[in-house]
Parts: structure tokens; C-alpha cells; sequence
């Protein structure tokens, strides 16, 4: 392999460091999207708050698949830094649907 075509260790340790930040907010989010759970239909506070969540979970998705998507095709991460951020957008969606669902707004 030519010396272009080489990573440099420093190049994907930078990546590592990022994107591992963005997958740890993105599973505290998670947590707490996923764990919260409302007292009942009349504590909107709760599924307002799930709400939320799941939203910035699902952006949060999408920023970590637009951040991973650069380091991958070029090679520099493997398809697997792919998994996380596509989990956290299903996860999000899945959740909305559920709230969206289970407690419907009168």
C-alpha cells in the first residue's frame, strides 16, 4: 500500500474520541428515553419529557451517522461505527410511535 493510502493512527484515534463522545450522549439519552415512564395519561410533564428525548435521540442518530459516514467510506473506521448512531434512530422513532400510541393527545 502507497503511503497515501495509509490511516494514520492519530486520524483514527481523533475519530474514536469523537464519536465515542457523541454514542455516550447518545446512550444517556437512550436511558432516559426509554426508562422514563409517565404515572399515567395526566402527567404530561413526563410524556413531554419522553418526548423530547426520543427527539434528540433520533437527532443525535442522525449527527452520528452524518459524523461516522465520512471515517468509514474512506476507510478509516470500520461499518460497524455505523451500528450505533442507526440503533439510536430506531430507538427513537420507536419510542415516539409508542408515546404517539400509548397516550394519545385529547
Amino acid at each position: 500500500m502507497s503511503e497515501a493510502g495509509r490511516v494514520s493512527g492519530a486520524a483514527r484515534g481523533a475519530w474514536t474520541v469523537v464519536l465515542a463522545l457523541v454514542y455516550l450522549l447518545g446512550c444517556y439519552l437512550g436511558y432516559g428515553a426509554l426508562v422514563i415512564r409517565p404515572g399515567g395519561d395526566w402527567d404530561s410533564a413526563a410524556i413531554d419529557g419522553i418526548a423530547a428525548a426520543a427527539v434528540f435521540l433520533c437527532a443525535l442518530g442522525t449527527l452520528g451517522l452524518l459524523l461516522s459516514a465520512r471515517p468509514v467510506r474512506r476507510g478509516i473506521l470500520t461499518r460497524w461505527w455505523l451500528l450505533p448512531p442507526a440503533v439510536f434512530l430506531l430507538f427513537g422513532v420507536a419510542r415516539l410511535v409508542h408515546i404517539e400510541y400509548a397516550y394519545p393527545v385529547v
